[in-house]
């Protein structure tokens, strides 16, 4: 009668030893993945609420409002409006260089946090009218 060789005790420890790690590091990863969405939403009132969870709010530049650019904290500030109504203000602060098409946005999205009674926003993105136009030109020229 043949006898199986079973594994000696070190090679099953080193096994789960294996196993413990990739589960750690695959937890570590959807940990640091889902961290890392936002959730999107254009109703300022909910913005409002949701404290330090991540958001992606767009909305559009108000220019009756003044922008604020210190350049020795290096912080952007500035006001915008819900693009459903227009009604509903928030003021948003960026914390990097203002971008350099910002002031012919048509809109923007902002990345963020909401606290202290303003946006935190960690990332800006600009939409401008004259890209927008531009695409529709194309499509009805090519068309």
């Amino acid at each position: 009668m043949m006898s199986e060789a079973q594994p000696a005790p070190t090679d099953r420890r080193r096994w789960w030893i294996g196993g413990l790690i990739i589960l750690g590091l695959a937890a570590f990863g959807y940990s640091s993945f889902s961290r890392s969405l936002a959730t999107y939403t254009h109703d300022f009132a909910e913005v409002r609420t949701r404290g330090d969870e991540l958001l992606q709010v767009p909305g559009v530049l108000d220019k009756s409002e003044p922008q604020r650019y210190d350049t020795a904290a290096g912080v952007f500030e500035f006001t915008m409006t819900d693009v459903t109504t227009r009604s509903d203000r928030l003021r948003v602060r960026y914390h990097r260089i203002k971008p350099s098409n910002f002031d012919q946005a048509s809109q923007v999205v902002c990345v963020g946090t909401f606290k202290d009674g303003v946006f935190d926003a960690r990332q800006l993105l600009v939409k401008c009218p004259s890209k927008e136009q531009q695409k529709l030109a194309d499509a009805e020229g090519g068309g």
